[in-house]
């Protein structure tokens, strides 16, 4: 693994590959864009995703995975929002280099989840790759009633957390940095604030890289309750 990272570390002093070694230097690891890549559309998809729907990204970041969503979904369909305008420049530097900018992507500084950016935009998906262990429950509730009325009927919210003995928790290197979130923690903020919430297994499941000890986080699926 140190000699992967070594190999792909050099990456940073080639003409040409030195842009492509800051995106992937913003969301690590290193060497595992494409197959991270690869994964969330995989686990999109897997969950329903159409080309004809739309999807905002929370913490898109230099999309790592946007690109393959622009890709694959048709004009206006991808939205993406993150809080450092330094990742927002990269994913517009990304959508120029992948000649993308024709489908009309909706890429934002937003400090808000998009409530003042995003207008009256809907969505059939909203997708949170491996951010929700950041917020607490006070921000998880922003969260939710955020983009509650912003899902179309039949939307959905897919996240994933650490499990219950990530080595995050056993063994904090950030004391403080990480929130513990459980399934019956979930279930009562859901409840809360009007979601519905069904665990989906892992996302080693659906793809996430074995060698990654990420593989074992829980994904969930947040549905609003009717009435």
């Amino acid at each position: 693994m140190h000699v992967r990272r070594r190999m792909y570390g050099l990456r940073a002093y080639i003409p040409g590959l030195r842009d492509f070694h800051r995106y992937e230097a913003m969301v690590g690891p290193l060497g595992y864009w494409r197959e991270l890549q690869k994964y969330q559309l995989q686990l999109l998809v897997a969950n329903g995703l159409k080309p004809d729907h739309r999807l905002l990204d929370i913490g898109c970041g230099p999309l790592q995975g946007g690109i393959a969503f622009i890709k694959y979904l048709n004009r206006k369909g991808y939205a993406g929002i993150d809080l450092d305008p330094l990742r927002i420049q990269a994913a517009h530097q990304q959508i120029a280099r992948h000649r993308l900018a024709d489908k009309s992507p909706n890429v934002q500084v937003s400090e808000t989840f998009g409530k003042a950016e995003l207008g009256s935009d809907s969505f059939d998906f909203v997708w949170a790759s491996q951010i929700l262990y950041y917020f607490n429950d006070n921000i998880m509730a922003d969260l939710l009633a955020t983009i509650r009325p912003r899902l179309n009927p039949g939307g959905k919210l897919l996240g994933d957390v650490f499990a219950p003995d990530h080595y995050e928790f056993r063994f904090p290197e950030h004391p403080g940095r990480y929130v513990r979130h459980t399934p019956e923690s979930l279930q009562m903020l859901a409840q809360k604030h009007g979601f519905h919430v069904r665990g989906l297994g892992t996302i080693g499941d659906f793809g996430y890289p074995k060698r990654l000890s990420l593989r074992t986080n829980l994904l969930f699926e947040f549905t609003p309750q009717s009435g």
